[in-house]
Order: structure tokens, then C-alpha cells, then sequence
């Protein structure tokens, strides 16, 4: 067959063995002279194998390099040489350059948000992902990834989708492409013989434009309007003398007369090729240029379901394509029948335009939410996106935290962020999902933040610092606060004296144990009362500080000043010497005002005097129903109790005449232990020596706390609430429950305080033996088994706050994650709690003596 029947006879292949058969045929699969190393290096594994650990990572990157493809196509049809002046400044600057037409000497940040479902669709037909080939139940299925982007002519191959480590992209600043190896990611993930391949035409009109300018975005070889294809493969070490140790990759090149020494891939003639699909039928529509690749037999748990549906390719496509900047068109075209195959494309424009849509059924009222924050001087804007219910689950998997770089995300830190200590979030982990936008980083930073695979953070101190902003961002935000303590009255308000029992058995337990009452401090839970009094204000959700029940919220401020305070006042507050300073706002903004794409707003703080003057500080500003909290770390190692700094705090944006100034003057005081007012349903089981114990957390919930002597010695733990679960419960999915589950905690904060609720599986599968083999009273081993597990979880928490952890490699947190330990211990416990309490517990000084004896004889 001729080079084109070899391309599409490829290119219609959905397995390895079907390729092989056509390269032998051919007479290539086994010329050794056929095949150059990619990127013409012998150790090529070392880059090729050191990318994405994820194949849904190492698939994002082809879908990247073809939405640059478009790109660079728009830039160089329009005659501009993307490296000059001319050139779009930024991604979103040239979506509105080149594909919005807008002018280009007005910064407008384009994003596929704002188009219309019509335009949306007509440029996602210009990338499509394709998955062909065997459904999950018969082998791995294919994928390819076409674009009418810029091409490649076959003579440029070997500097482009061939090379590695070159500069292609370094110089444009309107692309994601930096490193020139990402690309090479998903060969390890396809098959064993790690079979890819590439067909590509350069656009003629780029060729016919610049070949009269002779730059280097066209060339004089003479197949430059051909279509160029190859293969690459992976090839073992085959162990003899002299044989490298490491794979290494080959690219099909066949040497051939009067072509120099090296190969060159084959090339044919056509004005197009069937290369992009319709609905489900593969490579039925034509394109005149750009580029398809096909990854054969892709390893990857997204194939292993219809694409669309739960489990499919597309929620992890979009959830690391958050602000996709041009929109995919992504074809199912496997053997789906009945439901299964009532959709066969779908348009994939990124997990951030996604969660807008239908907020009002998926989102809690007042999300998504937004904050900036500076960390070493680096701008970043987070978005805070809390959920009703489980509805989070339809868009992300374990990510909580999802960073970001022009659309595209560089790393991920998991839900269990959340739980952390100084968070307190762990009951809304499950409905919370936080974008972090970091294009606005230096180029430092970003190196310094993330691997160059871009599919994971490194473990700087950069990270650790941006994690501690992020914990202060989160943790004391007072929207999810609220919404915290709404979902947590809600559960117990059905329950408040259900656990009466189970408080007289601990009470019991701690009196009768003196190594107990040193270890457990015991508060008497909230009242119906106390939960009446944080029903819903209006304006201004569970219990918000100065809700205003007018606040009309506007796209451009009317006002921003401090407090309760009017325009112009300026400010004098304290900050503890290693404490935050927080400064509080009113304002008429809407909550996304610092984050959205157009017009937004603007902010900067300034040390104008004072020993830190001209100083960048860490800080962060978030706004929620008409209340803006500005957090401010101050240095300890630069500042000294006494020492007064005045900060101003500038609000702007493009539509306000002038900005908003505000003026703080803050004192730096010496740290203090700060205790909490009494409260009248307060009570606490004595456990030092007749002293009654005392709690109190420091301003506005930060640093540590003091209980009194006797506390503060044993770290107390307040009494926890206690929820039996059952599969009918709804906590049984929520926090995906199974049947070997035993408990499971979940940390809030009440009164600045911490709160416990532990949730008991009583249908765990150990509990259910025991009820049915045992003669004893069943509702007493299942109290059993509840109490046990609780003292099994306290005691795990009191080891945790005294005992400090190792950091946890996967998150870089500063303490292991105590809920995992507590939900594996627990569960690994359950078939021999109920036994060990039973038996352990009948033993006498007689049984335990003729045990002795036994062994002394033997």
C-alpha cells in the first residue's frame, strides 16, 4: 500500500497487534534502520518516563499542545510572529485578540465563559478527543486527539513532535508549552509497546504568508504542503553486552537514498484527510491541516466506562482543564447501545465555566466565593465553590484544592485539607472544591511551586506558606463557618437527647478511671436553645457578624470602608506578636468582585510607615455577603512588641473615579491567652483535683488555647456527639461508608472551640456476626461496639494534640491526618472489640494467676 493508504489504514487500527501487522507488511516493524530515538537521544527514558504520574495528566497535555496549536494558528494567519511585540501578551489576552476581535492595544481577558452555546460549539469541532476501539470488558480502548491548529510539515517533525528539551514555545507568551517533553507523558501509558501515532499537515496559509518574510514559521523543503505521519514505540533492553539499560524510544524515520544520514518520516500528498469524528463514528469528517494524534490501547481508569457517565474520561479531563482556554469536543464512539449510548459528543470547556452552570441546583446560596492572597510577594486568587449535598461528586473525585495556571492545573492537594487542625472543615469536605488561580506568579515561583510535569506540587517552602494562607483563607471564612454550623445543627437537632445514656456510661468510665480523668476533659453539649439563637438572620446567613438585611450586592462597589466605621475613618488596632491582624470591611461588592474575568476589582496593601515600610506582607481578602476580612501576617523575626506600622488598604478598578483608601494603624502588643465569656449551658466534669476547668482561644479563634491547670496539662477533649449510621443513614454515603467501616469523626468548631462528631457503622459486618452467634443481650453489644469505638477515637485524638506528627509526603501537612488513622484503626479493631471486651472482661485474679502458673510450669 501507498503512504497515505499506510497513514489511514493506522490511523483506523484500535489495537497493537493490528498496527504491528501493517508496519510488517510494510516491511518497517522489523528494519532496525527504520526507527530514530526520539528527540535523537539515546537515554530518552530518563525525560520520557519522569512526566505526569497520572494518564489522565499525560492526556491533558495533548489536548493542551492542540489547543497552543490553535493558538499559534490564529497568531500566525494574522501575519503576527508570536514572538514579537505584537504578539498576545497572555492566553485569555489572546482569546480576545484572536478570537473575540477585540482590539489588541485594549487589555480585555477573553474567556470561552462569555461565548454563546453556538460559538462554543463551532470552535470546539476544532479539537476533539475521539475514544475508538474495545469497550472496558474486552481491552483497552484508543484514543486521538485532532486539531485544525498551525501543522507541522514532515520535514519539522523531527524539531517538534519529535524533539525534546528544545525551546519551541519558550519565547511565546501566549501558550502553556514551556518545557517541550510534556507531550511525551502519555507514551508510557499506552500499551506494551507504548504505540503512538502522529499525522500532521502545516497550514498552507501560514506557508504561503511567511515564506515571502523567510522567517522561521515556514521553510523551502519541498514537502512542506505533504502530510507527514509516523510511529513511536518503545523498545526494551535486550540484556547483551554492551546494551543500554533503560528503554528507549524510537520514532518510524526509514533512511533512504539521498536524504543525508538520518531518517525522515513518511510523508503523501492530500488536500485532507478523514480525521475528526462525528458523532460516534470515528475519523469521518475532513481537515485540511493541523494534527491527530492516536494514543493505542490508553491505560487509564477513565476508559473504564462510557465517557460521559460516572467514572468516564470527561470529569478529570475538565477538572485539570479548570479554565480550558479553547473549548473540546469529545466523542464516545465505542459500541454503546441502549441509555448507554444516548450521547455520543460532548463539548469539554473546563471545570470552573462548568461549575457556574446551574449554580442555583448545585450550589450552596452566595457560591462560588472568592479571595485574594499574596504569599512572598506572588498574587493569587482563590474560588471557593461549596455544594448542596453530594452534587460535588458529579465534578471532582479526592481534589479539594486545585491549582491552576493559565486554565490549565499544575497540582492538587486532596479533600483531607480540610480536616486539617487549623481548617476545621471536615463536614463540608465532601461538598467543597477550590480553584487557585497562579498565572500571575513569576516565573520563579511557579518553578519553584511546581514540578515541571505539571501534574504535581514540589515540597517547598513556598508551598508550605501558600498551605498556611489557604488554611487561614478557609479556616476562617465566615461564610463556611456558618454553613458549617447550619449542616451541623441540622444533623443533631433531631438528636439532642438521644446520647443521655452514653454520657452517663463515659462519665462513669473517666470517674471510675483516674488515668481517664487526666486525659479527658468533658463540656455538656449545646441546648435547643443555643440553636435557636443561630437561626438565620436576615441578609446575612447563620448568625453573621453586623449582616446588614438591605446589602444589595453590585458588580462595582458604592462603598468599601472599615467596620462599621464611615468613609475616610481611619483605624487604630492591635496585633499580637504571632497572631494575624484582621481587619474588617463593609462594602456593596459582589463576593467574586477580585476574581472574575472582566473588570474586576483590584487590591493592595501598603506599609506607608513603620519598621516594615515598603515590605511586602502576606495577607489575604475575601468577601461574603457584604463583609470583607482582610488577613495580615506580620513577620515576627522583623517586628517587635511596641513597634506601630500604618497600612493602607486600596481598593480600584477600571470603572471607579477614584479608589477606595483606607488607613490601619497597628501596634504590636505582646501575645495573650484570651478566655472565652462563660456560657450558661457550659459544664465540665472535674478532672483536677476539685478545680473547676476553664477553655479560651485567642481573637477571632487564632493561637492556642488554656483550660486551666488541669486541662492544659492533659489536653482535654469535650464530650463528642454520637450518631449511630445505618445504610439508611445519610451520613452512610456522605462520608462512604462500607460494610467493614467502624467510625468515622468529623471536627467542627463551636465557640471557638473544637467539636467532635463520631459517626458508628452498626451495621458494620463484625457487629452483625456477634448479634447473630451470641446469646447475650444484642442492644447491649451494640452499645458495646458504639463506646468502644469512641474511646478507641478519643484516644486517638488525645494522642494526636499531644504528641506532635510527622508531616503527611502526599499533602506536605503538618500533622498526619488523625480521621484516616481513626477510621483504619477502628476498622481493622471491629472483630476483635466486641471479644476483647467481653472476655478480657470476665477474666478474674484466679484465671489470670493459673495463666502465670501455666507458664512457669512449661
Amino acid at each position: 500500500m501507498d503512504n497515505k493508504m499506510l497513514a489511514l489504514a493506522l490511523l483506523n487500527s484500535d489495537s497493537e497487534s493490528e498496527v504491528i501487522d501493517l508496519l510488517k507488511k510494510a516491511g518497517y516493524w522489523d528494519d532496525p534502520g527504520a526507527w530514530r530515538l526520539l528527540g535523537d537521544k539515546d537515554g530518552n527514558y530518563s525525560t520520557i518516563g519522569n512526566q505526569q504520574a497520572r494518564p489522565e495528566a499525560a492526556l491533558v497535555e495533548k489536548i493542551v499542545n492542540s489547543v497552543d496549536a490553535r493558538l499559534m494558528n490564529a497568531c500566525l494567519e494574522e501575519g503576527i510572529d508570536p514572538e514579537s511585540h505584537r504578539a498576545p501578551r497572555s492566553i485569555r489576552h489572546a482569546i480576545s485578540v484572536l478570537f473575540d476581535g477585540c482590539d489588541p492595544a485594549t487589555f480585555r481577558e477573553g474567556t470561552i465563559a462569555d461565548w454563546t452555546q453556538t460559538k462554543t460549539l463551532e470552535q470546539a469541532r476544532h479539537i476533539t478527543v475521539a475514544i475508538t476501539g474495545n469497550k472496558p470488558a474486552q481491552g483497552r480502548p484508543c484514543v486521538s486527539i485532532a486539531d485544525s491548529g498551525e501543522g507541522q510539515s514532515p520535514g519539522l517533525f523531527p524539531d517538534t513532535f519529535m524533539s525534546i528539551d528544545k525551546s519551541n514555545k519558550l519565547r511565546i507568551p501566549f501558550v502553556q508549552g514551556k518545557y517541550n517533553m510534556g507531550g511525551t507523558g502519555a507514551l508510557k501509558f499506552c500499551g506494551k509497546q507504548s504505540l503512538q501515532l502522529t499525522i500532521s499537515r502545516r497550514n498552507p496559509r501560514i506557508i504561503e504568508g511567511w515564506r515571502e518574510k523567510g522567517a522561521k514559521w515556514t521553510s523551502t523543503d519541498p514537502r512542506d504542503n505533504e502530510w507527514g505521519f509516523t510511529i513511536v514505540r518503545r523498545e526494551l533492553p535486550s540484556g547483551a553486552a554492551g546494551d543500554v539499560r533503560n528503554s528507549v524510544f524510537r520514532y518510524l524515520a526509514p533512511l533512504k537514498k539521498n536524504q543525508g544520514d538520518v531518517g525522515q518520516v513518511l510523508s503523501f500528498k492530500s488536500e485532507s484527510i478523514p480525521m475528526f469524528p462525528d458523532d460516534n463514528r470515528p475519523y469521518s469528517r475532513a481537515g485540511g491541516h493541523g494534527t491527530v494524534v492516536k494514543l493505542f490501547e490508553y491505560d487509564s481508569k477513565g476508559m473504564g466506562s462510557h465517557a460521559f457517565m460516572k467514572g468516564g474520561m470527561k470529569t478529570p479531563v475538565e477538572t485539570l482543564l479548570p479554565h480550558i482556554a479553547l473549548p473540546v469536543r469529545m466523542h464516545e464512539c465505542r459500541a454503546y447501545r441502549g441509555k448507554e449510548a444516548a450521547s455520543f459528543a460532548t463539548n469539554i470547556v473546563g471545570l470552573g465555566v462548568r461549575l457556574n452552570e446551574n449554580r442555583a441546583d448545585n450550589l450552596e446560596d452566595g457560591y462560588p466565593t472568592t479571595a485574594s492572597f499574596v504569599v512572598q510577594g506572588e498574587s493569587m486568587t482563590a474560588q471557593i465553590y461549596a455544594f448542596k449535598g453530594d452534587k460535588a461528586e458529579s465534578y471532582s473525585t479526592n481534589e479539594g484544592i486545585i491549582l491552576t495556571v493559565n486554565g490549565q492545573t499544575h497540582g492538587v492537594i486532596p479533600k483531607t485539607f480540610f480536616q486539617r487542625e487549623r481548617v476545621k472543615m471536615g463536614r463540608l469536605a465532601r461538598s467543597l472544591i477550590v480553584l487557585i488561580d497562579c498565572s500571575e506568579i513569576s516565573v520563579k515561583a511557579r518553578e519553584d511551586l511546581f514540578m515541571a510535569s505539571r501534574d504535581r506540587l514540589s515540597n517547598g517552602e513556598l508551598r508550605k506558606q501558600i498551605e498556611e494562607e489557604l488554611e487561614d483563607i478557609i479556616g476562617k471564612h465566615q461564610g463556611l463557618k456558618e454553613l458549617r454550623e447550619r449542616r451541623r445543627l441540622e444533623e443533631i437537632s433531631n438528636r439532642l437527647g438521644e446520647s443521655k445514656p452514653l454520657e452517663k456510661v463515659l462519665d462513669s468510665i473517666i470517674k471510675n478511671s483516674p488515668a481517664l480523668s487526666r486525659l479527658f476533659l468533658f463540656g455538656q453539649r449545646l441546648s435547643k436553645q443555643h440553636s435557636a439563637d443561630t437561626d438565620e438572620k436576615p441578609g446575612g446567613g447563620v448568625g453573621r457578624e453586623g449582616g446588614n438585611a438591605n446589602f444589595e450586592p453590585r458588580p462595582h462597589p458604592t462603598y468599601f470602608r472599615f467596620h462599621k466605621r464611615k468613609y475616610g475613618d481611619s483605624l487604630d488596632r492591635n496585633a499580637e506578636i504571632d497572631r494575624r491582624c484582621r481587619i474588617k470591611f463593609d462594602t456593596d461588592a459582589q463576593n467574586d468582585y477580585f476574581e472574575r474575568s472582566h473588570l474586576r476589582g483590584m487590591y493592595e496593601l501598603e506599609v506607608i510607615d513603620g519598621p516594615l515600610e515598603g515590605l511586602v506582607l502576606d495577607h489575604n481578602m475575601n468577601i461574603h455577603e457584604g463583609i470583607a476580612n482582610w488577613s495580615i501576617k506580620l513577620p515576627d523575626e522583623r517586628v517587635d512588641v511596641g513597634n506601630k506600622l500604618t497600612v493602607q488598604c486600596t481598593v480600584n478598578d477600571e470603572t471607579l473615579i477614584e479608589p477606595f483608601v483606607n488607613i490601619a494603624r497597628i501596634t504590636v502588643t505582646p501575645h495573650q491567652v484570651h478566655e472565652p465569656p462563660e456560657k450558661p449551658y457550659s459544664r465540665e466534669i472535674n478532672t483536677s483535683g476539685g478545680k473547676k476547668s476553664e477553655g479560651g482561644t485567642g481573637p477571632d479563634g487564632e493561637g492556642g488555647t488554656s483550660r486551666g491547670q488541669g486541662a492544659k496539662d492533659s489536653g482535654g477533649i469535650a464530650l463528642p456527639e454520637i450518631e449511630e449510621v445505618t445504610r439508611a443513614h445519610a451520613a452512610w454515603s456522605k462520608y462512604q461508608f462500607q460494610d467493614s467501616t467502624a467510625c468515622k469523626v468529623i471536627e467542627d468548631e463551636v465557640d471557638g472551640q473544637s467539636s467532635f462528631t463520631f459517626y458508628i457503622n452498626v451495621e458494620n459486618l463484625s457487629l452483625r456476626a456477634e448479634m447473630k452467634d451470641s446469646k447475650r443481650d444484642v442492644v447491649l453489644l451494640k452499645k458495646k461496639f458504639v463506646w468502644g469505638n469512641v474511646l478507641i477515637g478519643l484516644a486517638l485524638i488525645h494522642e494526636s494534640k499531644r504528641v506532635p506528627r510527622k508531616a503527611n509526603a502526599e499533602e506536605n501537612a503538618n500533622v498526619v491526618d488523625v480521621f484516616a488513622e481513626i477510621d483504619g484503626v477502628t476498622q481493622a479493631m471491629a472483630p476483635f472489640l466486641l471479644p476483647m471486651i467481653e472476655h478480657l472482661g470476665s477474666l478474674s485474679e484466679q484465671d489470670a494467676l493459673s495463666v502465670a502458673t501455666r507458664g512457669d510450669d512449661d
